[in-house]
């Protein structure tokens, strides 16, 4: 397990087992976890792990409440 999954909130693991998450195998649906159910903190994390370029990559696979598909659009300018 990257060492950054344990700083994300517990809560967004309640389906899952924390440990099992790989950032690189479950990006998609990490992120779409933490832009819709996480905190700031989680955020800033995610950022950290994929930084604007993986984010952008991710982006066209996400599905993402309007809100949230907002914000990552805003975030990696597009």
């Amino acid at each position: 397990m990257d060492d950054r999954i344990g700083r994300l909130s517990p809560t967004l693991f309640w389906d899952v087992d924390q440990a099992l998450v790989d950032v690189s195998q479950n990006g998609r649906w990490l992120v779409e976890r933490v832009l819709q159910r996480g905190t700031w903190e989680d955020w800033l994390v995610i950022r950290e792990i994929y930084g604007k370029s993986g984010l952008r990559q991710l982006m066209p696979s996400l599905r993402l409440d309007p809100k949230s598909a907002n914000f990552l659009s805003l975030y990696c300018s597009l």
